[in-house]
């Protein structure tokens, strides 16, 4: 018996595709592969530069100089100062804020226990 070519349908439903449409699906979907396997390669290749230029700069940056160091160090401190100045100064806004809040909602519970309505 000789298989079914041309899309000639076979049984219910069934229909065999010609050989060169499966062929061409598969090129297709290996050529996809190929080329997602390239880009993969390349990103992998220039991981592999990135980590290989950096090592080689560690290795060759001079120590820092003590002046620099000491720069660095006065720099640090006072940022450290200046961010917990600023979350002081936050803490302060937020407690105005909520004491407000707090004094807003002890008046309502107040005006609606002495039977005067409102919020």
């Amino acid at each position: 018996m000789r298989p079914p070519r041309n899309g000639v349908t076979r049984g219910v439903g069934v229909t065999q595709q010609p050989d060169d449409a499966w062929s061409d699906i598969c090129e297709v979907e290996l050529a996809a592969r190929n080329a997602a396997v390239a880009r993969e390669n390349i990103r992998s290749a220039a991981l592999d530069t990135l980590i290989d230029t950096r090592a080689w700069q560690l290795r060759d940056e001079p120590p820092l100089p003590d002046l620099q160091r000491s720069q660095d160090a006065a720099r640090s401190a006072r940022t450290r100062q200046e961010w917990a100045e600023w979350h002081r100064e936050q803490a302060g806004r937020h407690r105005a804020t909520l004491d407000d809040l707090i004094a807003h909602h002890e008046r309502a519970a107040d005006r609606l226990e002495g039977g005067g309505g409102g919020s």
